[in-house]
């Protein structure tokens, strides 16, 4: 699925020159901390992005999943390893659920990475990242917005990015 998926958006791209990948990310080779998230918040999370290297000089990426299913673990776990934080935010909250949705793939995917790490002789999930340790592995953050139909706000986002600094309180959600 995901090789006609990569095929349909390359043609969709030919005939309208609009672009679209299962996952993009925007100024994340070189970034400290990401911000993950799908839909309109995207474009307030470049922004940010672009403002917090500029006037706090943060090195910030951002990760746009465009796909959820299947899930692009097989492109996540290059594009997180070796990040230092990635917030995780949602359009929706699951009370008492162990994590949000995007989260648990996430997870999972991070652990398929970490286990081909750890695998003697060849890796069980071919085509994901090989983490040699939990070092590898950035730190996680969850969070939700929108809800109530509310707006994200620019500053969300920087206090999202200034929760996963080192002297920050790093709350997880």
């Amino acid at each position: 699925i995901e090789a006609l998926t990569d095929l349909c958006m390359d043609e969709y791209a030919g005939l309208t020159g609009r672009r679209y990948q299962r996952v993009a990310t925007f100024k994340a080779e070189d970034a400290d901390y990401l911000i993950l998230g799908m839909g309109s918040m995207i474009v307030q999370a470049e922004a940010v992005a672009d403002w917090l290297r500029e006037h706090r000089k943060l090195k910030v990426g951002v990760v746009d999943l465009t796909l959820f299913r299947p899930f692009p673990g097989d492109l996540l776990g290059a594009i997180l390893k070796g990040k230092k934080g990635v917030a995780v935010l949602e359009r929706t909250d699951q009370p008492l659920a162990e994590d949000l949705p995007l989260m648990r793939e996430l997870r999972a995917t991070l652990t398929k990475c970490l286990e081909n790490g750890s695998a003697e002789g060849k890796p069980p999930y071919p085509g994901y990242a090989t983490y040699a340790s939990a070092k590898d592995m950035p730190r996680l953050y969850s969070g939700c917005y929108g809800l109530g139909s509310r707006d994200m706000q620019p500053e969300a986002l920087i206090g999202t990015v200034e929760n996963m600094l080192p002297n920050a309180p790093q709350k997880k959600f």
